[in-house]
């Protein structure tokens, strides 16, 4: 690239204000006088600083600095791989090499002690800095904290940059909203030039002044390493998310008085959310007229859905597609993952205090256990009066009891139908019968249905002493059938909203009226918290370097691995232990014939893209006719498949084919821990 020099003229703010200057250079050629430059132009110490990133690994690609006058724009090269093998025989640090033009940006900029920088979600620049360009930086403020908003609200953006009625609304939005590499050069250095200008502000100076600082050159690696990992795995999977949904509904509308639509979905994993950023496009059709009209979720009542609507629908019209075209909102967990890693940068936590924190991201600090609740008298033994537990569950709850540091930390690895929920429902019942009357358990899973599976094992095994949350927009008009049987032990988490007394009276036990010490829920103060990850951790589909906790190696060094199956033949459990478990897994199953499992290879079959997902024309073809011949011998049967893509379309051809479609097929991760005697499975 070469040295290029350009005029700007900001569009943020309503005032006007003199032209920029932006000089724009790659990290090969930046010089001290470019440098120097931009710090002489400077009123004072501040200067604002912006980010763009790369799309789709969200590496850092470019940063600007910039005062009321003059921005600097830096491109920086994508670091080439290297070959690992090779990194290790010559002892290479994980991040890039620091060329000399990083190198001058750090001293003169980033670290230099007379200087602080602003900008828009500086956490994130911070953790790219240090992660991708091997950067640290010094004194570092985030124009968002000075918010009561949440940080992704537009709201947030207009109160850090003073307040909307300094503001061009519109242009605010459409510069703070570019995509993963989207921005432009003129873009990041207006974001930079913006951040430089809100300090300015008299109103702002004493908002700013309260807002920790940001320091990564005074942090060691190991907790910048595990903060950037977290931080940047979220980043992929924030960016994998689609900006376009089609909706399944039913074609039917209905009109209300006011001119609104209410639309019906058919379909949980695609229904129609309320998400204040999106937007709703509706094509209809009226007496052979086609039309598409806009709209916003107004309510979401089940599988309900009110939408504003621009423009006027006849009451006859019948809906063709329905698309939601908007990113949806952070996830109440993703916001708050986000607020732990700013916070932790600020230094108002300190993450290396928690020993489990470190137990997973930094196994090689001191961790020192706070003691648990009681004394020795009070711990908890195995309690299985009957018996029922093998040897290897055995040992496994036995471990989930101890109070000894090296267990404080567990994984129990279970091939599918070893007995993990058995070996936490064994594990729950011990606590509880033979521990400290205080000690409280939490049991969680990556989803509801997860969560609910646990729940009826404990209550098969006769347990009944918990209260099981379960989110209304998952429970309420969808899937109300799956916890008729756990009615006893329900909350529903809009029941969670009257106040800490009612709240206090609704995880009382109804049967002895005393405080409920067993808590089943997705969402997570407790003593002893049981995870369930049954599967690969979510997002590992669109981030493959996304670890499951069973990939931690100082982890796994400690598992305990759970033996014995029960719920698959012996053929399949047999070949699974051949190929993936060393032959370590064994089976204990009344069916042993060979014929239990059978292989058809479909060969012209091919994967073709469908969405954001796979589908495959031949072997759907296959499977219907498989599930034909089923049907007409009068047997039931299940249908599984890694892609949802095919799911959907194996769904659809079920139903032309006028044969049971409705609960048939099903992914991979939504089947787990199902049985059933007839399954047509397919692989990827």
């Amino acid at each position: 690239m070469t040295h290029t020099f350009f005029i700007l003229q900001q569009d943020v703010y309503k005032a006007k204000h003199e032209p920029i200057t932006v000089e724009e250079v790659d990290e090969n050629n930046v010089s001290s006088p470019a440098l120097q430059r931009l710090i002489d132009s400077a009123q004072g110490v501040a200067i604002g600083v912006a980010a763009t990133y790369h799309r789709p690994n969200c590496t850092l690609s470019s940063l600007a600095f910039a005062t009321l006058t003059r921005a600097l724009v830096v491109h920086f090269f994508a670091a080439k791989k290297q070959n690992r093998q090779h990194r290790k025989k010559k002892g290479q640090a994980k991040h890039p090499p620091v060329s000399p033009g990083r190198t001058l940006i750090q001293d003169q900029i980033l670290c230099n002690p007379d200087i602080q920088l602003y900008g828009y979600r500086i956490d994130r620049i911070a953790l790219g800095l240090y992660l991708d360009l091997s950067l640290r930086i010094n004194a570092a403020v985030d124009i968002l904290s000075v918010s009561d908003s949440k940080r992704r609200y537009l709201e947030a953006t207009m109160d850090a940059l003073g307040g909307e009625h300094l503001l061009q609304k519109q242009n605010v939005k459409v510069l703070f909203a570019h995509r993963e590499g989207d921005a432009t050069t003129k873009d990041v250095a207006l974001q930079a030039w913006a951040a430089y200008r809100t300090v300015a502000f008299p109103h702002m100076v004493s908002k700013f002044a309260c807002i920790p600082r940001i320091a990564t050159d005074t942090m060691p690696d190991v907790y910048l390493n595990a903060l950037a990992k977290i931080s940047r795995d979220a980043e992929i999977l924030e960016s994998s998310k689609p900006r376009r949904v089609v909706n399944t509904v039913k074609n039917d509308l209905g009109i209300s008085r006011d001119g609104n639509l209410n639309l019906e979905c058919t379909r949980f994993r695609t229904r129609i959310m309320k998400n204040r950023d999106q937007v709703i496009h509706i094509e209809t059709q009226n007496a052979g007229r086609k039309s598409t009209i806009t709209g916003r979720a107004r309510q979401i009542d089940g599988r309900q859905a009110y939408i504003n609507v621009k423009g006027a629908v006849h009451a006859s019209s019948k809906v063709l597609r329905v698309t939601t075209i908007g990113k949806e909102d952070l996830t109440a967990a993703e916001a708050y993952r986000e607020s732990v890693v700013l916070m932790a940068l600020q230094g108002t936590i300190t993450l290396t205090h928690h020993p489990f924190f470190c137990s997973i991201w930094a196994p090689s600090l001191k961790i020192s256990w706070p003691p648990l609740t009681g004394d020795a008298s009070s711990t908890p033994f195995v309690y299985d009066p009957s018996g029922t537990l093998n040897h290897s569950q055995y040992e496994a709850v036995e471990r989930i009891l101890s109070q000894a540091d090296r267990d404080r930390v567990l994984l129990i690895q279970g091939p599918p139908g070893t007995g993990k929920t058995t070996v936490v429902a064994a594990s729950v019942d011990s606590i509880v019968r033979t521990g400290h009357e205080d000690r409280t358990v939490w049991l969680v899973a990556q989803s509801n249905v997860a969560v609910k599976n646990i729940a009826e094992k404990l209550d098969k095994v006769g347990f009944r002493e918990f209260k099981l949350l379960v989110s209304k927009d998952f429970h309420y008009d969808w899937h109300e059938h799956l916890y008729q049987r756990l009615e006893h032990c329900f909350i529903r988490s809009d029941m969670l909203i009257c106040g800490p007394v009612a709240t206090e009276r609704l995880l009382l036990d109804a049967h002895t009226d005393t405080k409920t010490r067993v808590i089943l829920c997705t969402l997570i103060p407790v003593e002893t918290v049981i995870f369930d990850e049954a599967m690969a951790p979510f997002g590992q589909d669109d981030l493959g370097k996304l670890q499951s906790v069973f990939e931690f190696p100082h982890l796994r060094k400690w598992a305990h691995f759970l033996d014995t199956q029960y719920r698959m033949p012996l053929v399949i459990g047999t070949f699974i232990s051949r190929h993936v478990y060393d032959q370590k897994l064994m089976t204990v199953h009344a069916i042993n014939s060979r014929a239990a499992c059978r292989f058809l290879d479909v060969k012209k079959g091919k994967e073709e893209k469908l969405g954001k997902s796979w589908a495959n024309p031949q072997e759907i073809s296959v499977v219907i006719h498989l599930a034909r011949i089923y049907h007409g011998q009068g047997k039931q049967f299940r249908v599984i498949t890694p892609y949802d893509g095919q799911r959907s379309a194996i769904e659809k051809q079920l139903e032309l084919a006028k044969l049971p479609w409705e609960n048939k097929c099903f992914n991979v991760d939504s089947f787990q821990g199902k049985q059933f005697l007839d399954v047509v499975g397919e692989s990827d």
